[in-house]
C-alpha cells in the first residue's frame, strides 16, 4: 500500500497543492488556487481557499486504493510570529476538518522556512528570497534564523516591490526635472498604455492597484541595464547592496564564522536581473570567500516536497 504526502505551498499570490508518492517522490496530483496569505486576504478567505483545495485532494484520493496521508506540510506565507502561527494553525485545522482528510503527521510552518529546509537538505545553509518581498533565512543545523520580510511598508529593500517603486520614483523625478533622464519611462508607459506622468500617478492610486503590479515595473531594469541606462544601473546596484546587508544580517544570527556554506538565492528580483546577481555575488564572496552562491533551479514547492519527504523518512 502506497503512502501519500500532501504539500500545500500557500503564497501571497498563488497556493500550489501536490499529492506525492512518499517512497518515490513522484508527484501524482497537482492543483492551484489563489493566494492564501491571511494577512492579505483575511482569515475567512484563506480558509475557503484551503477548503476548496483539500476537497479536490480528497476527491482524488478517494479514487485510489487508500486515502490516508502520512505527512502533510502546509508551508504558508504570513507566518511571521507565534501569533501568526496560531492563526494559521486554526485556519489549517478548520480546512482539514471540513475536508475530512485523514492525516497522520501535520507540519505547519512559514513557506520560506520549509523551502530552506528543502533546498539545504537539512544541512547548514542559507536562503535569500528576493521576489515581491525580500527575506533571508539561515539554518545552522539546529535552529532557523530570519532577517527581513517585514513588508513593503517597513522595508523589503532589494525586493521586486522595492525595485518597482524605485523605477516609478525615477520616472517622477525625471518628469519633474529633479532627476536624470531614463529609458525606463518609455518601457513603463508602453506597458501600462499611458501617455504621461499624470496617468502614472492615477494608475498608482487606483482602487485595483496591488503591490504585485508595482513589482512588475522592476522587471524593466535588466533590459535598461544592457542599454547602459545610468538610472537602471544605479537602482540595480543599490538593490544588490541591500540584499548583501540582508544576507549578512541573517548569517550573523547563526554566528557564521566564514566556513564553507551554501547560500541559495530565489525570486525574480535577483534571478532575472544579472547585474543584481553579479554585484551581490561579488560583494558576498569578497567578504566571505568560502560562501558558495547558487540560484534555486526549481519552484519552491519542489523543495517543500523534499522537506516533507525527509520528515516522512524520519518517522
Amino acid at each position: 500500500m502506497k503512502d501519500w504526502l500532501l504539500i500545500i505551498d500557500g503564497g501571497a499570490t498563488k497556493t500550489a497543492c501536490a499529492v506525492v508518492h512518499a517512497e518515490s517522490g513522484e508527484i501524482i496530483y497537482t492543483k492551484t488556487a489563489g493566494g492564501s496569505n491571511y494577512q492579505a486576504i483575511g482569515v475567512d478567505s484563506a480558509t475557503e481557499i484551503l477548503q476548496a483545495l483539500l476537497a479536490y485532494v480528497l476527491a482524488f484520493l478517494q479514487q485510489q486504493s487508500h486515502s490516508k496521508i502520512a505527512v502533510a506540510t502546509f508551508a504558508m506565507a504570513g507566518i511571521d510570529s507565534s501569533k501568526d502561527h496560531a492563526i494559521v494553525k486554526a485556519i489549517v485545522h478548520a480546512a482539514i476538518t471540513k475536508s475530512q482528510l485523514d492525516i497522520e503527521t501535520l507540519i505547519i510552518e512559514n513557506d520560506a522556512e520549509a523551502t530552506l529546509l528543502g533546498v539545504t537538505a537539512g544541512q547548514t545553509g542559507a536562503l535569500l528570497i528576493a521576489g515581491t518581498g525580500a527575506i533571508a533565512y539561515a539554518f545552522d543545523g539546529k535552529r532557523i534564523e530570519r532577517a527581513g520580510g517585514w513588508g513593503h511598508r517597513a522595508g523589503d529593500e532589494g525586493s521586486g516591490y522595492w525595485l518597482g517603486q524605485e523605477v516609478v520614483r525615477a520616472i517622477f523625478r525625471m518628469e519633474d526635472g529633479r532627476g536624470e533622464p531614463t529609458i525606463l519611462k518609455n518601457d513603463v508607459y508602453s506597458y501600462l498604455r499611458i501617455q504621461d506622468v499624470t496617468d502614472l500617478a492615477a494608475w498608482i492610486f487606483r482602487p485595483s492597484y496591488t503591490n504585485a503590479q508595482l513589482a512588475k515595473m522592476g522587471a524593466f531594469l535588466a533590459d535598461a541595464v544592457t542599454k547602459n541606462d545610468s538610472c537602471a544601473i544605479q537602482i540595480s546596484m543599490r538593490a544588490a547592496h541591500e540584499l548583501v546587508l540582508l544576507a549578512c544580517a541573517v548569517l550573523k544570527k547563526i554566528n557564521y564564522q566564514g566556513e564553507a556554506i551554501n547560500l541559495y538565492c530565489n525570486g525574480g528580483a535577483i534571478k532575472h536581473n544579472p547585474l543584481i546577481l553579479k554585484a551581490f555575488s561579488q560583494d558576498m564572496t569578497s567578504m566571505y570567500p568560502q560562501i558558495q552562491i547558487s540560484l534555486c533551479q526549481h519552484q519552491p514547492i519542489h523543495y517543500i516536497i523534499e522537506r516533507t519527504k525527509r520528515a516522512y523518512d524520519n518517522l
